[in-house]
């Protein structure tokens, strides 16, 4: 895959993440740690440790007692909330801004990655091999973000690119990004995976969420829930703008994934309500 000088620049242009948010990363990445490991780094970002104690103390949560300490934060809400917050609070140009290539709005790339995360974070525990919930969140949440790249190179290009599928020049929305860009929104989304210098396993499902086939067999039931989760959040009309149900589902999930239509169907509604209680947690206000 050749990167064009001018999506390469793009993608140098995007800012870093926050040396905590990285840290996190590398932790989740790693196969054994504990929760004083994500306190020991929380703890050193006065504003995230503030960000994660009113989140704790939100209405979405209503603790008992009053939650002090980022180790009880952890304990109540989860290393999936805390990830959630940090990767919110240190990227807001990927989630929130519009996609104006897409046509999507302010915000809508966050819920979309916030359900696809719930998503996949479920889906991991009907996986047939042992499969960590916090990556496939975390995987989830990151997925798209070769969009808020593409997006602007797509802008005023959308029409042109829908007229490649309707047309059937283009068998796909990724295929039609390809006409334009010269790569799709995963294959742009794992190099901008690479510029943050993100864990192999999160790399790999941003650049294969849409063919986890493809991918190496030891990272296909983290890819697997991702894909999933996805594509359930494009079912519930939760997505990023006109691609909209523009991509289909790969089947052999049934390989990785051991869940029934009628199990599914229980896990989407509870996805609907944890995504319901986790954006008010995170979001606060912003979420009403």
């Amino acid at each position: 895959m050749i990167v064009t000088k001018s999506i390469a620049d793009r993608v140098k242009e995007m800012p870093m993440l926050s040396v905590v948010s990285t840290r996190l990363l590398e932790l989740l990445g790693e196969d054994n740690y504990a929760i004083r490991d994500v306190v020991s780094i929380v703890e050193n970002d006065a504003i995230l440790t503030t960000k994660i104690l009113r989140a704790a103390n939100s209405v979405a949560y209503s603790p008992r007692v009053p939650i002090t300490s980022v180790t009880a934060a952890i304990n109540n809400m989860g290393e999936k909330v805390i990830m959630g917050i940090a990767i919110e609070s240190c990227a807001p140009k990927v989630f929130k801004d519009p996609l104006g290539g897409y046509m999507s709005e302010a915000g809508q790339m966050w819920d979309h990655s916030l359900f696809t995360a719930i998503g996949a974070r479920q889906l991991s525990s009907y996986t047939i091999r042992e499969s960590s919930s916090n990556l496939a969140f975390t995987a989830g949440l990151l997925h798209d973000i070769g969009k808020s790249v593409m997006s602007v190179i797509l802008e005023g290009n959308t029409e042109e690119m829908l007229g490649h599928i309707d047309n059937g020049e283009a068998v796909s929305f990724l295929d039609a990004e390809k006409k334009i860009a010269g790569m799709d929104h995963a294959e742009l989304g794992y190099e901008l995976a690479q510029h943050w210098k993100l864990p192999e396993q999160l790399a790999m499902a941003i650049r294969y969420h849409h063919h986890p086939q493809d991918v190496d067999d030891k990272y296909k039931d983290l890819v697997y829930t991702v894909h999933l989760g996805d594509i359930l959040a494009m079912m519930a009309g939760i997505g990023t703008g006109v691609d909209g149900l523009a991509y289909s589902i790969d089947k052999t999930y049934k390989d990785y994934i051991e869940i029934e239509e009628d199990q599914l169907a229980i896990v989407v509604a509870d996805i609907q309500e944890e995504f319901a209680k986790t954006k008010q947690a995170i979001l606060g206000e912003e979420a009403e």
